[in-house]
């Protein structure tokens, strides 16, 4: 009998440690780069710094990035994108796939704004294997030919096919339309403003459509984005990362988790997981008032917008935490915080 009981306890030993063997364990980072852009005007765009200032934002953010160790890393905001993106992922050891969102109009290599070529970026490791799985814009391009514009801020969905050892994976980078939000707490903050004389009436009901009009349309773009996700990825797993510009809870949030997403951070992270916070992020300071990213400030003054989502069978949450948010020498690399979650990955999960 004991030798029975010494036999299974062998057998069910061994198979632990070939599924601990087999699973993969992969680090994921989201981080909004900012482009300090405030995307109007024909010829170039009002910049919120000087060259300088942006320049060493973007030493402190590659440096934040080398630090959290990622194995893939999902960039927003970038810009110009296709350089940025370049000189970021040569500093890490990584490859980049880019796509320009936002260029104003532009004719062939030719765009005006002329400092505007605002884009995302996917970076991964080099031991990972990766090929591009699709690119869908989900509002603002119009395209003829070599002509193409960009009527409105660009938002986008696209994705990267990644091997890590036995297990493959889709990860998609996401940006949805960026606005005020239309929660309870945030829309009496504006009327406070305007009650006290900050907002003036005609902002104050430009704001208050700003929100309402972009929870709608970012209650399309989910709807888009499930879609176009579904029609790629199928069952297999999938990493959903970026600026989603959405508050936990809500409608268009909803749209991900009733298909089955699981928010990681809200799985396993601890504390608010802000990534917005206009009362100790300086970068708050160089944005114009009247401009709705100003006017955050006149909710709750911190966030949680940027999010990484799962979905598929083998692919558990093991950890989320905030990063890339903390300054150097009084300068945060972003408007926004990161976001960095450790995932891991079983392959064949029914076979084991």
């Amino acid at each position: 009998m004991k030798r029975i009981i010494k036999i299974t306890f062998s057998i069910i030993l061994f198979l632990f440690l070939l599924q601990a063997a087999a699973a993969e364990e992969l680090t994921f980072v989201t981080m909004n780069a900012w482009s300090a852009l405030d995307a109007r005007g024909f010829f170039s765009c009002d910049e919120f710094e000087p060259e300088n200032d942006r320049l060493f934002r973007n030493e402190i953010l590659t440096s934040a990035l080398a630090e959290t160790g990622a194995d893939v890393i999902v960039l927003n905001g970038l810009n110009p994108a296709a350089a940025q993106a370049s000189s970021i992922a040569a500093e890490l050891g990584m490859a980049a796939e880019v796509w320009v969102s936002r260029s104003g109009v532009r004719f062939g290599p030719v765009s005006l704004p002329a400092n505007l070529k605002e884009g995302d970026a996917i970076l991964t490791a080099e031991s990972l294997s990766t090929e591009s799985a699709g690119r869908l814009h989900l509002n603002g391009l119009l395209s003829t030919g070599p002509v193409t514009l960009f009527s409105k801020k660009g938002v986008q969905i696209f994705g990267s096919l990644i091997t890590a050892g036995d297990t493959s994976f889709y990860v998609f980078s996401i940006v949805w339309t960026e606005s005020l939000f239309d929660d309870e707490k945030s829309l009496e903050g504006l009327l406070k403003g305007y009650l006290e004389g900050r907002i003036s009436a005609d902002e104050y009901t430009e704001l208050v459509s700003n929100a309402v009009e972009g929870s709608a349309s970012r209650r399309a773009q989910a709807s888009e984005t499930l879609s176009f996700i579904n029609s790629i990825a199928g069952e297999s797993p999938v990493v959903l990362m970026g600026s989603f510009n959405a508050l936990p809870g809500s409608g268009e949030l909803s749209v991900l988790t009733d298909a089955g997403f699981v928010d990681v951070f809200k799985r396993t992270g601890r504390g608010p997981g802000f990534t917005i916070d206009t009362e100790e992020n300086s970068n708050f300071e160089k944005i114009p008032d009247g401009s709705p990213q100003a006017a955050l400030k006149e909710g709750s003054g911190r966030y949680r917008s940027d999010y990484i989502m799962i979905r598929g069978a083998g692919v558990k949450p093991l950890s989320a935490e905030i990063v890339l948010d903390e300054p150097v020498y009084g300068v945060y690399p972003s408007n926004r915080y990161g976001l960095k979650a450790v995932i891991e990955f079983v392959p064949n999960p029914s076979a084991q």
